[in-house]
């Protein structure tokens, strides 16, 4: 069986404090066989590690957060940047007519930028947005989603979507705190997976919420004073 992480910042998102290599480094830590760099509305980070990740030994989605006006959505097999501010549904468009899929991340939570059941559902009943969002969120390690976990395990249930768990790292320790499981070691096995239902997902670090993010602040300040950082937006 494959591991995967399919939610993980770098530098190239303004919150992120991972460079792309210290990203890659740390996926091979964890043992992944394959990672998608999602950084905030940017695909820049995302390019770049594809373009180096044979020299680590794993394989690297294109990827992108996208801000929609409904909320954040995962987009994976994406090589271009994604406007913000446009609909689920018409976000869902841009990323199918891209070639690629999507994921519903953190998945009605009392947080900022969580997309709603509502619109997750008004999605699937549209004949079209339905065939790019694939899969949903039920665990997430980041600590400003992690204790919403149970919660969005329920919000998914009965709807006919994959289930994933990525550790929405935003610093390189945290990457592989979740883990998605899949038949295959490739990307395109990993995409299967995802179009058949057939994943599994698995919460690997239990630490506190708050340990990690005290631990994410000390890096992110000291970023923010030692080296000038990619204009993700």
């Amino acid at each position: 069986m494959g591991k995967a992480d399919l939610h993980i910042h770098t530098t190239y998102s303004m919150d992120g404090t991972a460079s792309v290599r210290e990203a890659l480094e740390s996926a091979v830590r964890a043992g992944l066989d394959v990672i998608t760099i999602t950084d905030h509305n940017e695909i820049q980070g995302a390019l770049e590690a594809r373009e180096i990740c044979a020299r680590f030994g794993v394989e690297v989605i294109p990827g992108v957060e996208v801000t929609t006006k409904d909320g954040h959505l995962v987009a994976l097999f994406v090589e271009q940047d994604i406007l913000r501010g446009m609909s689920v549904i018409d976000t869902l468009l841009l990323i199918r007519d891209l070639g690629g899929i999507a994921i519903a991340p953190h998945p009605q939570q009392p947080v900022p930028n969580s997309i709603t059941l509502h619109s997750i559902r008004r999605a699937l009943e549209h004949p079209l947005a339905r065939e790019a969002l694939l899969g949903i969120e039920v665990c997430n390690m980041n600590p400003s989603h992690s204790p919403y976990n149970q919660h969005s395990q329920q919000i998914a249930e009965g709807l006919p979507l994959a289930r994933i768990a990525s550790s929405d790292a935003h610093m390189a320790s945290m990457i592989g705190a979740a883990i998605t499981h899949f038949e295959g070691r490739s990307t395109q096995e990993l995409r299967q997976a995802i179009q058949r239902r057939a994943t599994r997902p698995e919460q690997v670090n239990h630490e506190n919420p708050q340990r990690v993010f005290f631990r994410w602040l000390r890096l992110y300040f000291r970023r923010q004073f030692s080296q000038p950082k990619p204009s993700g937006l």
